[in-house]
């Protein structure tokens, strides 16, 4: 009996205005992005070039199409480019304030030869294409995409309104057949919110199969009788993988692998710590603080506790042959009581943003788990490789369920409720415009297709996210304002027949995604 682990890796992304005064308002969260370049996409796609594993094995990833078109915009790759620089001469003032203290200057000169090795790597061996060299490595077998939403909505919050995810979903479609010239096989619900039906709509869309929280499948009215270890399939026939509950409390938790003291403190970055006349050339004396990527301490919480990367090496080797015990177990234990079946599974869901967040020796980690599950005689693959019996599957109606607390109470907190009344207004106008005005042209085409844009944005709940975890809550406000502010102008402006021209264009140039966006996808279908 083959016995499989699928790795999926989420990664999240709201999209960051970033023309001339927009870049240096919103320096912070262009910040955050380039250093989910830096720290997760570029490590990633090393890894696939160098991991030694069998020839058919894979991992999964979820590229947002947000993020997909951030990381195909020219003026993000300059300021990407800049960025590093930035890193660079600060490094070397670093370099020069801690020549005195031999611990620090090691980890200075260690940071400052992998950000050179990033710029080198950015720049010549991927030619500033991330986009494209992800695309090659589903082409070599390396890699399964998932497709996911537009943006990332909480699904049950539209229940009643199903134009709207159908809209996301479609258009989430389209951003990957213009990014990637296919059509994935599953598709990523974010934050794994299910609610029962959402299958119909899915499957409309050409998916073989989806990820859900395991309650969704474990409380089911029939509960499989494989659990959580083999595929099941809805009634119309879209197979179900569980993602394993326990997987990211193992990692992430308070008690998890990554929480362990000699692992580099990442809330420990001189961005914090030092003046704002001494990080005066990486970021701007009236800007909030943010990180720099300088860290100099492990997770001891200790003054004099400076982190060594070699015993974070011989840690992330520990911590990697454990986990990967752990899955062998399981596996073995979900074999004697599987019964008839050819293979059994476990899905590995890792979210990049807590990746980068919470461990900077996450991808190191993860390479060495592949490597030790492919040499435990593990498959590790994805999902699309485990269809083979689709339509023979066990049937099952999931139960509603979601990531976290398993029913989205996150995205309804006293810090960002109010969010909920302005955008589910604004969904039910979209639907009435996209009806009101079904063969319009010019103008009135651009407004409804920026409203269709705008609304996408701040459906999104990074931006909820941001508010609730206070990172980089201004931003998250403006740009839910700024979005909402937009949509209801459009909706005025189409009430009243007129708009400004100068208003409309301006706007389009700043939210440039979605160039291909068609208002027409939020109409009620038949």
């Amino acid at each position: 009996m083959n016995k499989n682990v699928v790795f999926i890796i989420k990664a999240s992304q709201d999209f960051i205005r970033h023309t001339a005064e927009d870049a240096k308002l919103n320096a912070p969260v262009l910040n955050s992005l380039f250093e989910n370049i830096t720290d997760i996409y570029i490590p990633l796609l090393n890894m696939l070039e160098t991991v030694n594993l069998k020839e058919k094995s894979k991992i999964s990833m979820v590229l947002p199409p947000v993020l997909c078109n951030l990381l195909s915009d020219e003026d993000i790759k300059k300021l990407y480019v800049e960025y590093l620089d930035k890193r660079l001469d600060l490094g070397k003032k670093e370099n020069t304030r801690n020549k005195d203290n031999e611990a620090v200057t090691k980890i200075v000169k260690a940071e400052i030869e992998r950000i050179q090795n990033t710029k080198t790597d950015f720049i010549e061996k991927y030619n500033s294409n991330l986009i494209g060299v992800f695309a090659e490595n589903v082409k070599k077998g390396k890699l399964e995409l998932m497709a996911t939403c537009a943006t990332d909505l909480f699904v049950p919050h539209y229940a009643d309104t199903k134009e709207i995810i159908s809209a996301q979903i479609e258009c989430g479609l389209n951003a990957y057949r213009q990014y990637f010239g296919e059509t994935p096989e599953g598709f990523w619900i974010p934050e794994l919110g299910y609610y029962p039906g959402l299958e119909n709509l899915i499957k409309a869309y050409g998916f073989s199969y989806t990820v859900l929280d395991a309650r969704s499948v474990l409380l089911a009215e029939k509960m499989p009788s494989k659990g959580i270890f083999y595929p099941v399939r809805t009634e119309n026939s879209l197979a179900i993988f569980a993602s394993d509950p326990q997987i990211e409390e193992m990692i992430f938790g308070e008690e998890g692998y990554c929480s362990d003291e000699v692992y580099c403190n990442s809330n420990r970055d001189i961005g914090f710590d030092l003046t704002m006349k001494q990080l005066s050339t990486f970021m701007d004396p009236e800007s909030v603080r943010y990180s720099t990527g300088f860290k100099y301490f492990n997770k001891d919480d200790s003054d004099e506790s400076f982190y060594d990367y070699q015993k974070a090496c011989e840690k992330v080797e520990e911590d990697a042959s454990d986990f990967a015990e752990y899955l062998t177990n399981k596996l073995n234990a979900a074999e004697k009581v599987a019964g008839d079946v050819d293979f059994v599974n476990l899905f590995c869901c890792l979210d990049a943003r807590t990746m980068k967040s919470n461990w900077c020796e996450s991808v190191l980690w993860l390479t060495k788990v592949l490597e030790k599950c492919d040499a435990a005689g593990l498959n590790v693959t994805g999902g699309n490789t485990l269809l083979e019996n689709q339509y023979s599957l066990e049937k099952i109606e999931p139960y509603y369920s979601a990531k976290g607390d398993g029913y989205g109470e996150e995205f309804l907190t006293a810090q960002s409720s109010w969010m909920m009344r302005y955008v589910k207004k604004a969904s039910e106008r979209i639907i009435d415009l996209a009806d009101r005005f079904p063969n319009d042209t010019g103008l009135k085409t651009r407004l409804l297709n920026l409203g269709a844009k705008e609304l996408l944005m701040a459906q999104s709940t990074g931006l909820i996210k941001m508010l609730n975890d206070c990172e980089n809550p201004e931003f998250a406000e403006r740009r839910f304002k700024e979005s909402i502010n937009a949509f209801t102008v459009v909706f005025d402006s189409l009430g009243s027949n007129t708009v400004s021209t100068e208003w409309l264009t301006t706007l389009e140039m700043r939210d440039s995604i979605f160039p291909w966006m068609n208002y027409k996808v939020f109409a009620k279908k038949i």
